[in-house]
Order: structure tokens, then C-alpha cells, then sequence
């Protein structure tokens, strides 16, 4: 072949890329007529298909599929066309693609379960509800080895409480054998990546109140799940200083005198955040009302026999504290002012004109 002959192979294999690009129909299709590859690659190992997916050209991309393009042709970033659709939040396409997939509904096909693994996690990650439920519905693999994040896990960390809620709809509807629960990872819920942090962790590490209300609806014991410290997650929302989450553990039933670190209890935990980081008396007094209003005891000591009154030096909360310890003493249900209210002085006392 000579030199010119390839050039002009080379401006024809790259004509078809560039007109899927541009969303040209009808140049892709005359080029189709005239016997072009749809498969054919530019020097980024970008196919038309490539190009059709991320322009959301829905009528370029069934065109191409019709041709006999291939599904799963890795571009030059290792990205199939359905994952790229995703990228795009391309939804419509996303689904033309997964009803041209022969190999639909084989488990055993490593290719296709890769794609739509990955393709899912992507979803997650962006907040695509609709490409995720799509993807569910044609069996998209839910479930990452040790160490890998899940979509669940990246729905989480970013707050798409929505996508959240459809996973854990999914995790518990899981039907393995006893054999995979043993051998195979951990249900979503409970993955981890390789940090050693959970979904629900994230969620309260980056205060999504509404993504950590949907995780303990559908599994009310994660009031008692730990970080990868050992430490409690309720703890760690209390720490936050993050009331509608701390009252969201409480409504879930979230006990106040689990044990934590240190021995500490809730209340503990309250106090201590409000001297650390030099909250306002007020805002840790919010908290700590919260906390005895849901049956927290101001006498409860932690591993060094201290009681919350002594981890503070704010005169006031101290004062609180030691008012919310003779109340509850005396068996009373009405917890004391915050600030207790100043007297007017004995008439006695009164300066004179």
C-alpha cells in the first residue's frame, strides 16, 4: 500500500469518529453505505460509538448498534460506551444500550458484569437515580471485594440519599446462599473500602442528616455501629455538635448509655465536644438537654469514674449539669433551666432615690 493510500485510510477511519461527534446522522449513515467500520478507532481509541454515547446522540448511537458496533470497545481511558452514557447522565442511552446487550441477564459473562459494576458505581457517585434504577433492573452487581467502594458506599459519601435509600432496598433483598455469605464480600451495607470506613460513616463524617435517617430505617441496628477506631458512630455525630442527627440516632433508637471509648457515654461525649472545640454554652447545653431528655444520666461515670461534670470548666454547663444530677435524684421528669433565672433583690436591699 503507499504512503498516499494510507493517508487517505487514515481521513476516511477517522471521518466516521468525527461525524458521530458532531451528532451527524446522516453523514454516519452514508459513510455506513459506503462500507465504513463501525468499530473503526481514532489514535485515542475512540469509536463512533464512543463519540454518539457522550453527545447523547440516541438516533447515531441505535444507528451504530444496528451496524454491529461493539458494546464493550474500550477507549483509550478504558471506558465502554455504557460508562460513558453514564458520565453524560445520558439516560435514554444508557438504556438503548442495555436493551441491545446480547449477553443480558449471563452472570457469567466477566465483561458485562464489569461494565455495568462500574457503571453503577458511577451512577452512584454523580446522583443519577434513574440510570441507577435501570441498571438494577438488569441485574448490575451491587456487591465490591474487601477494600473496594461500593456504590452504595459513594452514593453515601456524597448525600444522594435517594440512590442510598434504592441500594439498601436492593441489599436486603439479596438471596445468596449460605456458601457466597461465607466466601463472597460483605453485604453493601456493611462494606468497607480501603480505609476502613463504612457508608454510614460517611455520611456522618460529611453530615448528611437525611442519608444517615434512611440507613437506620432500614437497618435500626446501625445505632450501634462502629468507625474504624472502634469508636461509635452516634458518638461521632454528637461530637459534630450535629442535632437533627444525634436527634435522628435517638429516634431510631439509638441508647445513650452505650459505652464508647473511654468508657464515655453520650453526655460525656456532649461535654467534652463543647470545651474541645469551644462551642457556646448554649449550643452544648441544646445538645445536652437532648441527650436527658432521651434518658441520659448526668451520674453515669466512664472508665476514669468521672462523671460529664468534670469534663468541663465552663461554670455553666457545670452548673447544668449538676441541676440535671439533683432532678434526677429526686426522681423528676422537669429538667432545669439552662441558665437558672436571676432573683430580684429583697425590697430591704433596693438602692433609694
Amino acid at each position: 500500500m503507499t504512503e498516499t493510500s494510507k493517508n487517505e485510510n487514515c481521513q476516511i477511519n477517522e471521518t466516521i469518529v468525527i461525524a458521530a461527534e458532531i451528532g451527524r446522522l446522516d453523514l454516519v449513515t452514508a459513510l455506513l453505505e459506503n462500507g465504513e467500520d463501525p468499530n473503526t478507532v481514532d489514535e485515542t481509541g475512540t469509536s463512533a460509538l464512543h463519540n454518539a454515547v457522550k453527545g447523547g446522540y440516541w438516533d447515531v448511537a441505535r444507528l451504530l448498534l444496528e451496524r454491529n458496533a461493539i458494546l464493550r470497545l474500550l477507549d483509550g481511558n478504558n471506558r465502554t460506551p455504557l460508562q460513558l452514557a453514564v458520565l453524560g447522565g445520558h439516560s435514554q442511552i444508557v438504556g438503548l444500550l442495555l436493551e441491545c446487550d446480547p449477553s443480558i441477564g449471563d452472570t457469567r459473562d466477566e465483561a458485562r458484569e464489569t461494565d455495568l459494576h462500574r457503571s453503577l458505581r458511577i451512577a452512584a457517585f454523580l446522583g443519577h437515580l434513574e440510570i441507577v434504577k435501570l441498571l438494577l433492573n438488569h441485574s448490575a452487581p451491587t456487591l465490591s471485594n474487601a477494600g473496594s467502594e461500593t456504590a452504595l458506599l459513594l452514593a453515601a459519601k456524597k448525600g444522594h440519599h435517594d440512590i442510598c435509600e434504592i441500594l439498601l432496598k436492593h441489599d436486603m433483598a439479596l438471596n445468596r446462599s449460605l456458601w457466597s455469605r461465607i466466601t463472597g464480600p460483605s453485604l453493601a451495607v456493611d462494606g468497607k473500602d480501603y480505609t476502613g470506613n463504612s457508608p454510614l460513616a460517611y455520611a456522618i463524617k460529611n453530615g448528611f442528616e437525611k442519608t444517615v435517617d434512611i440507613f437506620l430505617r432500614y437497618y435500626p441496628n446501625l445505632c450501634e455501629a462502629r468507625d474504624r477506631e472502634k469508636q461509635l458512630l452516634f458518638h461521632t455525630a454528637i461530637r459534630a455538635r450535629n442535632i437533627a442527627m444525634t436527634r435522628t440516632f435517638l429516634n431510631h433508637g439509638a441508647d445513650v448509655e452505650m459505652k464508647g471509648s473511654y468508657g464515655n457515654r453520650a453526655l460525656h461525649e456532649a461535654v467534652q465536644a463543647g470545651s474541645l472545640y469551644y462551642r457556646s454554652s448554649e449550643e452544648t447545653a441544646e445538645m445536652i438537654r437532648l441527650l436527658v431528655e432521651h434518658g441520659a444520666s448526668a451520674t453515669s461515670t466512664n472508665a476514669d469514674g468521672r462523671v460529664p461534670e468534670f469534663s468541663t470548666n465552663d461554670p455553666k454547663l457545670r452548673t447544668l449539669l449538676r441541676n440535671y444530677m439533683k432532678t434526677q435524684s429526686k426522681g423528676n421528669s422537669v429538667l432545669p433551666e439552662v441558665v437558672p433565672k436571676t432573683l430580684n433583690p429583697p425590697p430591704e436591699y433596693s438602692l433609694k432615690a
